[in-house]
């Protein structure tokens, strides 16, 4: 499974896709993108989760992303920021000739709605549902490049039918927990995103573990890859952010918790034993440098 963020290697963790009546994803009061005469035009047969057979007339062009519901599904609901792990088929709009797939093995990592990293796919799935499958119609360039913005003149379209087979909250939602005494202070922006500030004393001699706020979700094991949004801050005197996956325009990453995957015993430790819905203060050292990080457990990736 590819994980994202090559920041979390030096510090201690891994480096991170390379029906029914159709219809607009709108939902729960969220805006998606609509749907079009070439989205509408798409049709695909075949369990959702599994490789359908995708029929696209061609040649298909368009000026923006629009996008048709094939199948609606009945889970959650994805807004900004939330990941969303989907399988899917991609289909050259001028040929008919499919160019790539996600191989339906479950391996593919989250997609976060809204972020930099998601591009033109990313938008694609806002107010998607899990269980939907999508007809999403994009322009090949705004595929490739990231691009989100509407074309002036009709462009030769890239079809990606995207089945939503998971999908996860964008911020911890557990209770908010007492803070411990000589911890690093965290103060959320109302997107989720933390923000920490160190203590002007001396780092702990020992690994520290607190919770911020508790979760109610499913118990992450060390089977589990756990999808979380972290940020991390070194501590010293001119304590600076030494990455954030908020920021850097991946969303949600994957962790492989499994021994043998290049993550830092300490957080190994840190992580294995939570809940969905956690968010946890880690203080470790890691090459002599002690480091705070906060991860919003998000949830575990399909197995």
């Amino acid at each position: 499974m590819r994980t994202i963020p090559a920041l979390l290697v030096t510090v201690g963790l891994v480096a991170s896709l390379t029906a029914c009546a159709s219809g607009s994803a709108s939902a729960g009061g969220c805006t998606a993108p609509a749907p079009g005469n070439a989205s509408e035009a798409v049709s695909a047969s075949g369990a959702i989760g599994a490789k359908p057979t995708v029929h696209v007339p061609s040649p298909l062009t368009t000026k923006r992303t629009e996008v048709s519901v094939l199948h609606q599904g009945s889970g959650r609901v994805l807004g900004e920021g939330s990941p969303a792990v989907i399988e899917y088929t991609v289909v050259d709009g001028a040929t008919g000739r499919t160019l790539q797939t996600s191989g339906y093995k479950g391996t593919t990592s989250p997609i976060t709605v809204g972020s930099t990293n998601g591009g033109a796919l990313g938008n694609a799935l806002e107010c998607a549902r899990v269980g939907d499958r999508l007809a999403i119609v994009v322009s090949k360039k705004a595929l490739q490049n990231g691009s989100t913005t509407t074309a002036k003149v009709q462009q030769d379209a890239a079809v990606v039918v995207a089945d939503v087979v998971d999908g996860f909250a964008s911020r911890a939602d557990g209770r908010p927990q007492v803070a411990a005494d000589g911890m690093p202070a965290v103060v959320l922006a109302p997107n989720g995103a933390p923000g920490i500030t160190v203590p002007a004393t001396a780092a702990p001699s020992s690994d520290q573990v607190h919770l911020l706020r508790k979760g109610s979700g499913r118990e992450i094991t060390a089977k589990d890859t756990a999808v979380v949004k972290y940020t991390a801050v070194n501590w010293g005197t001119n304590s600076t952010v030494a990455g954030s996956s908020w920021t850097d325009g991946s969303g949600a990453v994957t962790v492989p918790l499994a021994p043998g995957n290049q993550i830092a015993a300490s957080i190994r430790k840190a992580l294995i034993g939570k809940q969905a819905g956690d968010q946890v203060l880690a203080v470790v050292k890691q090459n002599g440098t002690t480091y705070a990080y906060v991860f919003d457990l998000l949830g575990v990736m399909p197995r």
